[in-house]
């Protein structure tokens, strides 16, 4: 048997072992679901919003109708997304103006609430 193929023998499985877990784990959520309440408002993306939280956090909002509710107070209901350090450092300069240093988690909505049509 060639060398190369010696060590292609020895790669493969080393790369599967390394890579999957990497991919496994950029689809899961933290899979416990979470409730909180705040204003969504506009993120620097055309299709961006977050909410700034009553507890003084930024949750960066993922999922449908979002817009539809910009400016009131919702209480949003959903799990910590897991996105891939490719986008989150495509996104972090914006985070950091849109949270003013707050810390910020990105958050898939499962379900939303109106609580007001404004924002106190």
């Amino acid at each position: 048997m060639s060398n190369l193929k010696k060590l292609a023998f020895f790669l493969a499985p080393l790369a599967a072992f390394t890579i999957l877990p990497m991919l496994a784990s950029a689809q899961e959520n933290s899979g416990k679901p979470m409730s909180v309440t705040g204003c969504i408002k506009q993120g620097s993306d055309a299709h961006g919003y977050y909410l700034m939280a009553q507890d003084g956090k930024m949750y960066e909002l993922w999922g449908k109708n979002l817009g539809e509710h910009m400016g009131h107070t919702v209480t949003v209901t959903g799990t910590q997304a897991k996105v891939s350090s490719a986008m989150e450092e495509k996104k972090e300069s914006a985070e950091k103006s849109e949270s003013g240093g707050a810390p910020v988690m990105d958050l898939k909505v499962s379900s939303l609430k109106m609580v007001s049509e404004s924002c106190k």
